[in-house]
């Protein structure tokens, strides 16, 4: 029983570097500077921008998709805290 709490822990811990991942992708791609245009890598496609507002919108869809990740290592986390108890020190 405690294996698949573990599981759970190892899953949430992906799904947390993945969401962080995510989020850092998007922040990085938010309020970039533009000369001409830019070449944004979007989900393995490659997308030409061509303004700043184009741009952003990007980054705020990588920020909304890392809640995702994010909200399911929570969830899979409690489920860890649930199967695994706590040990208690003296």
């Amino acid at each position: 029983m405690y294996k698949k709490g573990w599981v759970f822990l190892g899953i949430a811990g992906f799904l947390a570097l993945w969401s962080i991942l995510l989020f850092g992708e998007g922040y990085g791609y938010y309020n970039s500077i533009l000369n001409d245009f830019l070449y944004v890598s979007f989900f393995g496609e490659i997308v030409k921008v061509t303004t700043v507002d184009e741009l952003n919108t990007y980054a705020y869809l990588y920020m909304a998709l890392s809640l995702i990740p994010a909200i399911l290592a929570v969830y899979l986390y409690r489920k860890f805290l649930k199967i695994v108890p706590a040990r208690e020190f003296n």
